[in-house]
């Protein structure tokens, strides 16, 4: 028996992550990697408010720069046809496109900051570790990324939730299966060695911002962040000046660019 796509989308990112997320946008140019159904570039292009940029706005109202009020560029990217076709169809993103996290086609420091929540588990360890040079490329400030603590079972190494091993004759169902089949794992030391902090940023100094850290401890092992490991990299650049230019594609799936 077939099945429809529609009710097979059960791979989300934990809502309990999205303030902490948001929270650690830097700058106005975000490239949202696996982006899935949109809802962080949706989330960030309506409550930007709540990312960083748009809430120091509110810290010196009267001076504020009006460019600030929006991002300036929001990019989103996925390698399944079907996540693509969604984000289009809301008009989420600036642009979209399908390509691979480990081989990107965007221009060298284009973006200030780059997400990607739930999506390296799904590579190889050595393409998830080439995905993450290609992350310090194209961005200038800021990395974020989640990925599950138990990606992998304990006992054989490998992905074996149920909803796996479903049999359809439906390529759109096939290639979500397989994008959504977890083929490595990181642990805390692994993303620290790679220059990661784990868990969200905490600036500062005095007795209040030993008790955010400590409460960044907590949230990390019992909390929040619990099943997740969110990792934070500052890569130290200003804000992108480079010119605004799409990638020119060679290829399309559906008149959807494809770098696949």
């Amino acid at each position: 028996m077939d099945l429809d796509l529609g009710k097979l989308l059960v791979g989300t990112s934990p809502l309990s992550l999205i303030p902490f997320i948001l929270s650690e946008i830097r700058g106005r140019r975000i490239l949202d990697i696996g982006c899935g159904a949109g809802i962080y570039g949706y989330l960030i292009r309506n409550k930007w408010q709540d990312c960083y940029p748009g809430r120091i706005q509110f810290e010196d109202f009267q001076n504020r720069c009006i460019l600030n009020d929006e991002p300036e560029l929001l990019v989103g990217c996925d390698v399944t046809t079907e996540n693509i076709r969604r984000v289009n169809k809301h008009q989420i993103y600036d642009y979209s496109c399908l390509a691979n996290a480990a081989n990107l086609p965007f221009k060298e420091g284009l973006f200030d900051t780059i997400i990607c929540v739930e999506v390296l588990e799904h590579l190889e360890k050595k393409d998830a570790i080439k995905a993450i040079e290609q992350f310090k490329r194209i961005a200038t400030q800021r990395l974020i990324i989640t990925v599950p603590k138990n990606a992998l079972s304990s006992t054989t190494n490998s992905d074996e939730r149920p909803f796996l091993k479903i049999a359809s004759t439906n390529i759109d169902i096939i290639e979500y299966v397989e994008a959504e089949r977890h083929k490595s794992s990181f642990t805390q030391r692994e993303l620290s060695y790679l220059g990661f902090q784990i868990g969200d940023t905490v600036e500062g100094s005095g007795l209040r911002t030993l008790l955010k850290k400590l409460r960044r401890v907590y949230r990390n092992r019992w909390g929040v962040f619990s099943a997740q490991h969110l990792a934070v990299m500052d890569l130290h650049g200003g804000c992108s000046n480079v010119e605004i230019n799409f990638p020119v594609h060679q290829k399309e799936t559906e008149s959807i660019p494809d770098f696949r």
